[in-house]
């Protein structure tokens, strides 16, 4: 009788192995092929006959008293297990399908082109065809000033470095990520940098346990400069800044709760005692010329009471520290704040979502609050190549491979990936909220039925929040590897890998986080980036995520990819795919030939020496109507003593923008110049700073004499650079710098600021 069971047992296992099939690693794509459905289908089928016949069998021999029909039951069991199971398949597998393989497996590679696409969300693609034309000019670029004023200037990696030099204000104070976004500045629509101010655990002074436990308990603030201005001396143009914001702060980003008591960067199972007898330190004042600190007390709704002496000495044996227990600043208002890392809050909470790398800060109703994209992933999506798989990429990498080494999350292998869910964190008194985005998802149908009070509707978002969702980098990475491979939709050009893309090697010199898998300096690729753009055909500005494609053969561009952000199109996948006898130039290749025009590289060689670096930004591919043109923006920073990379405590300086179209290559002071050598006339872009028709007329022409001074003075500094005079460079380029100071002061002062 146990006998029988376990064949009945074997017979339920073969009936399951039918499904696995479905997963199958034998042909030529993943998923069940030719050999699976044709041999090895009907082998387990029989088998599964064969298991129950041989229950039967050993059944009725439990009446009859012999070993005659144990044995049949098990020679028969063996020799089709053995000949139907694992001779058979092999058989048709190299007699019948390697010699007709393509039309053996055509019908196969079809579903597995079908259900890859399906599994990462790239069913829906549109595709647009991109003349790629040759023919842009000044006036068409002037049509387009919407998309010219918001070209990022400012890469968020060199930015970085310039928040922390400029901005951290106190040792305890740290930058650890930039972010990008976009806000309503003055009632025009502005691409915009953001960073929080968060605490520096290792930076508080003193550090014993009343300083880091009770004193320094939060961060402070954020600061905020739009993309694509640089002020004369460089730097980023604030439009917050400092522990005490200036005047006149725009309303929808002046910050009323400024206090970062939850956020991205505090260590896991980092923890903070609040609302004790000890004063929080809050932020530094200077006072009659002296620096002091102002100080707070936490009375946010977030957090555990610690009063009675039963939970403080929960805690001590929780913490593993007396000091809990013993504390005399503990009262029955304190409370605890336990898990103050985001990433750490949202996985207790969700462990069944897998958080983006990069969550982003965002100032709603003057608070401020974190955004955290969320997935739902699976391996078992039939027909589905895995992601961990080289074959899901024409690249001959997994599509994980340009995934965050250190901070992304996701799994090492799956085939079905969902931006499903988009949480909210405050970060003042970590409040959490967690928003279905993709209700047609059904891994979060099922999750929401389990945990209903979880999980909130998406029209219950605030509405200042919807206008900062943005599609997730993590997603658009994978996505967009996977497509190097499953743009092609016919199985036939798919089974001969006839139209393989790449992903554009990135030309840039900035720092970047270390990936999944290990690129050399010059195979990197790009990753993604935002612009806030009007795409190809379409009047209004769109925010959204772009990523281009070289063809594996050579290194000419063959499309961009771009994911929208916005509220009612989030999510929208455009392939805007250029003429297959186009000829344009990928970023690599202008990347190259930026290095090797003769002026631009005599320019970098001088003020690639002396201490400093030359720092080549982000090279962005800026669709203009049919036509694309090339930005990259340049910095100098000082090098480190080692001569290796940048130093530390460098602050880097914008100091050029390079302009590639066609064959033409500018690189001038600002966009506008760099525009102007490329394409004749400037462009007519908004001037934030243009005062207007109304000055008085002895004002306009004393401000116009002085900028005609400046830029002669620039020219010289331009010649003088040119001929390797670094002195003369230097005093031009100051006297430009002052006289432009002062063209700005009357200006001011004759506007009343």
């Amino acid at each position: 009788v146990l006998l029988a069971i376990l064949a009945l047992l074997k017979a339920g296992g073969y009936w399951l192995d039918r499904y696995e099939l479905l997963y199958s690693e034998r042909g030529a794509v993943f998923g069940a092929t030719y050999t699976d459905v044709h041999a090895q289908l009907p082998a387990l089928n029989l088998l599964v006959g064969i298991s129950v016949a041989a229950a039967i069998l050993l059944l009725v021999n439990s009446r009859i008293r012999g070993w005659t029909l144990p044995a049949v039951a098990f020679g028969l069991w063996l020799v089709t297990s053995v000949a139907l199971g694992g001779i058979w398949p092999a058989v048709v597998q190299r007699f019948s399908v390697q010699p007709d393989e393509i039309n053996k497996e055509l019908e196969f590679v079809e579903r597995n082109i079908r259900f890859t696409r399906v599994g990462y969300g790239l069913d829906g693609v549109e595709i647009r065809p991109f003349a790629a034309d040759t023919e842009l000019d000044a006036e068409v670029l002037a049509e387009n000033a919407s998309t010219i004023d918001n070209v990022r200037l400012w890469d968020p990696a060199v930015l970085l470095a310039t928040y922390r030099q400029l901005q951290e204000l106190r040792p305890f104070y740290q930058f650890s990520d930039v972010d990008v976004d976009r806000y309503d500045v003055d009632g025009v629509l502005t691409q915009v940098m953001l960073a929080a101010r968060e605490l520096d655990d290792a930076g508080i002074p003193d550090a014993g346990w009343v300083n880091r436990h009770l004193v320094f308990t939060h961060g402070f603030g954020s600061v905020l400069s739009p993309a694509n201005t640089v002020t004369t001396e460089g730097q980023p143009d604030f439009l917050v800044k400092d522990i005490e914001p200036e005047a006149g702060v725009a309303p929808l980003l002046a910050i009323t709760q400024p206090r970062i008591y939850f956020g991205e960067d505090f260590a896991s199972g980092s923890w903070v005692i609040v609302g004790t007898q000890e004063r929080e330190v809050d932020s530094p004042v200077e006072s009659a010329g002296e620096e002091t600190v102002n100080y707070n007390s936490y009375d946010g709704v977030g957090g555990i009471e610690a009063g009675s002496i039963l939970r403080r000495a929960a805690f001590a044996l929780r913490f593993a520290d007396v000091n809990t227990l013993i504390s005399g600043q503990i009262t029955s208002e304190s409370k605890v704040l336990l898990v103050r890392n985001l990433r750490d809050a949202i996985t207790k909470a969700a462990p069944f979502l897998y958080p983006d790398s990069d969550p982003y800060l965002v100032v709603l109703d003057g608070r401020l609050v974190w955004v955290q994209d969320l997935y739902t992933v699976t391996d078992r999506f039939p027909y589905s190549t895995p992601a961990g798989e080289v074959a899901a990429t024409a690249q001959g990498i997994p599509a994980t491979g340009r995934l965050s080494r250190l901070n992304s999350t996701l799994p090492a292998d799956f085939n079905y990936i969902r931006n499903s869910v988009k949480a909210t964190v405050d970060a003042y008194d970590g409040t959490m909220r967690f928003y279905v985005v993709d209700d047609t998802d059904p891994l979060i149908r099922a999750y929401r039925s389990i945990f209903p009070d979880l999980f909130s509707n998406r029209d219950e978002m605030p509405t200042g929040l919807t206008g900062h969702l943005r599609f997730p980098e993590d997603l658009f990475r994978v996505q967009s590897d996977v497509y190097t491979r499953y743009h092609v939709t016919d199985s036939r050009v798919f089974f001969n890998n006839g139209d393989p893309w790449q992903i554009a090697r990135d030309p840039s010199t900035t720092p970047r986080d270390e990936m999944r898998v290990a690129f050399t300096e010059a195979s990197r690729p790009m990753v993604p980036y935002y612009l806030l753009m009007s795409l190809p055909g379409e009047e209004d500005l769109s925010y959204l995520a772009l990523q281009s494609f070289t063809a594996a053969t050579r290194p000419n561009m063959v499309s961009f990819l771009v994911a929208k952000s916005d509220f009612d199109e989030y999510g929208d996948l455009i392939d805007f795919q250029l003429p297959r006898d186009s000829f344009v130039d990928g970023p690599g290749q202008v990347g190259a030939r930026i290095n090797q025009n003769p002026d631009i590289a005599q320019q970098f060689t001088l003020l690639d020496q002396q201490g400093s670096q030359v720092i080549q930004g982000n090279m962005l591919v800026v669709p203009i109507q049919e036509s694309i043109i090339y930005v990259q923006p340049i910095y100098i920073a000082a090098r480190s003593a080692a001569g290796t990379g940048t130093s530390s405590t460098a602050l880097p300086e914008f100091k050029f923008v390079v302009v590639a179209f066609g064959d033409r290559i500018a690189m001038r002071d600002t966009l506008a110049e760099a525009l102007a050598a490329v394409f004749g006339d400037a462009p007519v872009v908004d001037d934030p700073t243009d005062p207007g028709d109304d000055l008085p007329d002895d004002v306009t022409a004393a401000v116009t004499e002085l900028l005609i001074r400046a830029d002669a003075a620039f020219g010289r500094a331009e010649a003088a650079l040119r001929s390797a005079d670094l002195a003369t460079y230097q005093e031009e380029v100051e006297e430009a710098q002052r006289l432009i100071a002062q063209a700005q002061a009357l200006l001011e002062e004759a506007l009343g600021q």
